[in-house]
């Protein structure tokens, strides 16, 4: 009896293990099937991107009281738009940007998030960053911005902790021994 149990649960074992492989089309180019983490955010983004524009061409135009400069987001849009992702990939997109910047060099990003300053008192740099929080709100990543003009901290800035969207171009720099991500030439957008 012990070894018809033990041959019921070996092969019960051998079937969900082989059940978890690929199938004939997953991974494959041209499947229609999601391989990773960076197959997902490109489909969603993708998808932000059609709805957007739909969204747009029905919405009419509205003012906006005015920004820091905005030149240097390009008019065709937004390389990397995290605010049309769930709150766990933006957490996971945000990682990768910090974890392989050189992917990301040049793109223009849009993040949504809580505003944070900082001022090093030994330099007297100011340090101006967007705060995004995972689904369950208990880890917190940032990504460093520069916004495009003369802007002065705190008249051109909102409150402390304050909800934001901003857009820029990402880069990297070196301070020290670490290397920092940064959103250059970046403006406040809706």
């Amino acid at each position: 009896m012990k070894k018809w149990i033990s041959g019921v649960l070996c092969l019960c074992l051998i079937l969900s293990v082989t059940g978890c492989g690929n199938s004939s089309s997953g991974g494959k180019a041209g499947s229609n099937q999601p391989v990773g983490v960076n197959d997902v955010l490109e489909q969603r983004m993708a998808e932000a991107d059609g709805s957007a524009q739909s969204q747009q061409a029905a919405a009419p135009q509205q003012t906006q009281s005015p920004q820091p400069d905005t030149e240097a987001i390009p008019a065709n849009g937004v390389d990397v738009d995290l605010t049309a992702l769930s709150g766990t990939m933006v957490y996971s997109e945000v990682y990768n940007m910090i974890t392989a910047p050189e992917d990301y060099l040049g793109k223009t990003v849009k993040m949504d998030g809580r505003f944070a300053y900082y001022r090093d008192e030994a330099t007297g740099k100011e340090y101006f960053a967007c705060i995004i929080q995972d689904a369950t709100a208990c880890c917190a990543q940032g990504i460093e911005f520069v916004l495009a003009g003369d802007c002065v901290y705190p008249d051109d800035y909102p409150a402390l902790d304050a909800e934001i969207c901003v857009a820029g171009v990402f880069d990297t720099y070196a301070e020290g021994d670490s290397t920092y991500c940064t959103l250059r030439n970046a403006a406040f957008v809706e």
